[in-house]
């Protein structure tokens, strides 16, 4: 065998200066070589299977050989060669097809074996699955062991129609089903997004009692993770961790990153474990943002606290967006200590001074009004005891947030007696705001005497200036009443502050003057046109229908221009 290829290798070193000499393309002088090779091949006897061994995987020499022509073709033409990977597959081709036309059947199956790994080693698909054919046709069954490795070639390539193919070759072969086809089957599936047929055959396999293989899990619970099957995906997570299946970093970040996307606060939280207790991982902080995101929804305050102490051991910097989530869970469960104490954190690194940051705080002290009052002189008491050692958290933004949740619960006449008895306690200057969180309540309870009240102390008492605010809730709450000119009055006041209603409030007074054949009604919308809000056709209906005659001439001119003046 070596005196052939030294033979080989001396006579395309000839051929080559033979060439040089008479100017002969270097492309040439490979397909000459090539050819050389193949014909001394079948002159002098060789084996079918020694034949493609040599054209798969040649000789030292002969890779010197060709290494060095399609350098010399590369340095000369680099356009005009082809990839070795090519060449090498057509002589294969080239061969097999001679071989089956010239042996009528008589290849055998070490023959059939060799190009069968030829093609396999070459990502052919087309000439594997011919060679499998050729082979039930011929006599020749392949083996289990065959189509395993073809099937592994079309799963590693991601190539979903080979492996049917090879699916109907062993069915009409008759050769079963084994693990290494549902595995290959599985993988495949799992990379190229097909996640329901992938889920199908992975309950196939339990129920044929075939366990799937380590390296299968990963990609079908990638899939199911990213096509927003997070519950699936951890079912099928726990259930190879109990056939003991050990999984990658990279397997849990990505169900990590499909929960807290998904807002699944179970997954989350089994591979936040998994990550942070095993592995030590360094989670990406968007991550840990999701998570946040996830205590404060479901009140997991352990899960928060850990979280922040994971951002600081990495040395993230704390900011605001970091701490609400750990508020907001802490008085979801009702742990008013230590959400003050949350609180008091924030507030002395700058964060939390703003109303936006305690809505949890007065949603959550929203309840019916037989437990209002008594939850919140309960927090309030926590509150005042918290006060000595985190004097930062008791000022005008908390009691207001806690106020007004007493207030929306409908316990107005309460909420109007601790305005006073609260800010008194702890020696805080009431503000617009913290009568406006009670006045607002009063609008859907229509309590206008609680209003008028509010409204008198907070001129008269403590001198502050009305806002915008509250004087929409004293319009809102006076048109609510039988008589309701004071909304009038109050109108007139908020323009003389040179306070511009919104839309809502005017819209409201139309209605309200519309509703009892109010000649205002038209005078409320032309000056809404000339505030340029829209009057929009709902509402001009709503005056035509009642009372207004739709005569009247300032209906009309609204009518033809209602956005301009």
């Amino acid at each position: 065998m070596f005196k052939h290829v030294v033979c080989n290798w001396q006579r395309a070193s000839r051929l080559s200066r033979q060439c040089a000499r008479r100017a002969v393309p270097r492309r040439e002088i490979t397909k000459r070589a090539l050819r050389v090779s193949v014909e001394e091949l079948e002159s002098q006897a060789v084996p079918v299977h020694k034949q493609v061994r040599e054209i798969v995987h040649p000789s030292e020499h002969t890779r010197i050989r060709n290494t060095r022509l399609l350098a010399q073709q590369a340095l000369s033409a680099p356009a005009a060669g082809r990839p070795q990977k090519h060449e090498t597959l057509e002589r294969l081709e080239e061969l097999y097809s001679k071989c089956v036309v010239d042996a009528k059947g008589a290849l055998g199956r070490e023959d059939y074996a060799a190009f069968l790994e030829g093609f396999s080693q070459l990502q052919d698909t087309a000439g594997c699955l011919r060679v499998l054919r050729d082979m039930r046709l011929g006599g020749e069954p392949p083996v289990a062991t065959q189509y395993a490795m073809v099937l592994k070639m079309s799963s590693d390539s991601l190539n979903t129609r080979a492996l049917f193919a090879v699916n109907e070759e062993m069915q009409a072969a008759r050769v079963a089903h084994d693990a290494s086809f549902f595995n290959s089957l599985l993988r495949c599936l799992g990379r190229t997004g097909q996640i329901e047929f992938g889920y199908a055959v992975y309950q196939e396999m339990l129920a044929r009692n075939v366990p799937p293989a380590a390296t299968s899990y990963a990609p079908l619970i990638a899939g199911l993770a990213q096509y927003d099957e997070v519950p699936v995906a951890l079912q099928v997570m726990r259930e190879a961790l109990g056939r003991g299946v050990a999984f990658g970093q990279e397997t849990y970040l990505a169900l990590l990153h499909a929960a807290g996307t998904r807002m699944h606060h179970e997954a989350y939280r089994f591979c936040y474990t998994q990550l942070t207790a095993v592995f030590e991982s360094q989670i990406p902080e968007g991550d840990f943002l999701q998570g946040l995101g996830i205590a404060a929804r479901t009140g997991d305050t352990a899960l928060a606290a850990d979280i922040v102490k994971q951002l600081q051991r990495l040395e993230y910097p704390l900011e605001e967006i970091h701490f609400e989530p750990l508020l907001d869970a802490l008085i979801h469960r009702a742990q008013w200590q230590s959400a003050f104490n949350a609180l008091g954190m924030m507030r002395r690194s700058g964060y939390g001074t703003t109303p936006a940051t305690l809505r949890t705080l007065t949603r959550k002290l929203t309840v019916a009004s037989a437990e209002a009052e008594r939850l919140a002189d309960s927090v309030y008491e926590t509150l005042c005891a918290s006060c000595s050692g985190l004097p930062e958290i008791a000022d005008a933004v908390t009691l207001n947030a806690m106020l007004q949740g007493l207030a929306q619960s409908g316990c107005v006449e309460a909420a109007m007696a601790r305005l006073t008895t609260w800010y008194d306690r702890l020696e805080i200057q009431r503000t617009v705001d913290s009568y406006a969180a009670v006045l607002v309540a009063c609008v859907p309870r229509r309590n206008k005497t609680v209003a008028e009240v509010l409204l008198s102390q907070m001129l008269d008492k403590d001198r502050l200036q009305p806002n915008k605010r509250v004087y929409e809730a004293m319009i809102h709450v006076s048109l609510l009443q039988p008589n309701y000119e004071d909304a009038f009055v109050y109108l007139e006041a908020m323009k003389t502050q040179g306070i511009v209603p919104d839309w809502r409030t005017f819209a409201s007074i139309a209605r309200r003057c519309a509703k009892v054949h109010d000649g205002r009604a038209s005078k409320v919308l032309d000056e809404m046109r000339k505030l340029k809000m829209a009057v929009t056709p709902a509402l001009l209906s709503y005056v035509q229908s009642f009372g207004c005659s739709p005569d009247d001439p300032t209906l009309s001119t609204i009518a033809e221009n209602p956005f301009t003046v």
